[in-house]
């Protein structure tokens, strides 16, 4: 397919048009409109590319505006701007289905997590992982910032640095607020997580003016990174660059990479900090 048209409708508000729906399906009651419009939208996603807002109003008993007003408020300027990123989240979609595919799928997944740890401990032992950790120390606010459907990692890392004192925030797509990454200042600390480059390309119109210390955690080595980054971490050096969003990727490191690396990272934390008894949880020191 190609996306030509569609490479600059990205941003962080709107990156996944099926993670923003998911978002609305979780979060209202059942006799709301927008509700309503999501689990239709959901329901039809396969079809929403043919689908015409009057289709839609008909089916979902609401009026047209009723429709513009929800395609806004998740970040789309209109309906029609809304379906153009239909395709695109399709193709996503659909890798989660091919991945799942694989022939004798217990034991090409059990090779592959092998495959995948022994690269990200390789690359995680090269790279200066000690500077993160003391900048996640010191800095007075982290924000990490992920596309929805693979924050789950950044949660768990969110948790366990809360227990021992340490606060950190977390911006999705589903919930993106733009106002707190622009008020962040150049003493805190921006890691965003992208691991095939995608989410990354995405928002770095969002992030060129964001003034807090930036590091990307990535398996994309484009060099278009390194004009908004200060400091990109790979996961790996077995993949390719691409300065462009590519199609639907789904394979142990876009599942399990995150995750591991955050352990990782958590653990180094836990060894590079004294935590002292105290009534202030952080009085931690860098070792």
């Amino acid at each position: 397919m190609n996306t030509d048209k569609i490479q600059n409708k990205f941003s962080l508000s709107y990156f996944n048009l099926m993670t923003s729906l998911l978002a609305v399906l979780n979060s209202n009651e059942d006799d709301d409109t927008n509700l309503v419009l999501a689990r239709y939208l959901l329901e039809h996603f396969h079809e929403l590319k043919n689908l015409s807002i009057y289709d839609v109003a008909e089916e979902c008993y609401v009026s047209r505006s009723s429709i513009q007003r929800f395609a806004k408020l998740i970040g789309y300027e209109s309906f029609t701007a809304m379906k153009q990123n239909a395709p695109i989240t399709r193709q996503h979609m659909d890798a989660f289905v091919q991945y799942a595919c694989h022939p004798e799928f217990d034991q090409f997944l059990r090779i592959s997590m092998d495959d995948m740890m022994q690269d990200i401990n390789e690359m995680f032992l090269a790279q200066n992982l000690d500077v993160l950790v003391k900048r996640i120390h010191d800095s007075e606010q982290v924000v990490i910032l992920a596309a929805d459907l693979s924050s789950y990692p950044a949660k768990v890392l969110q948790q366990g640095l809360a227990a021992i004192g340490k606060l950190i925030r977390i911006v999705t797509d589903a919930y993106p607020d733009t106002a707190l990454l622009q008020n962040l200042k150049p003493e805190d600390l921006v890691i965003v997580t992208s691991t095939t480059g995608n989410y990354a390309i995405a928002t770095l119109y969002d992030l060129q003016n964001v003034h807090a210390f930036k590091v990307l955690i990535t398996l994309n080595h484009s060099e278009k990174f390194e004009s908004c980054y200060n400091n990109v971490i790979y996961l790996s050096h077995k993949f390719h660059s691409s300065d462009r969003i590519t199609e639907g990727i789904q394979n142990v490191y876009t599942r399990y990479g995150i995750s591991y690396f955050f352990d990782l990272l958590f653990n180094l934390y836990i060894e590079k900090v004294n935590t002292l008894p105290s009534s202030h949880p952080h009085s931690i020191l860098i070792k």
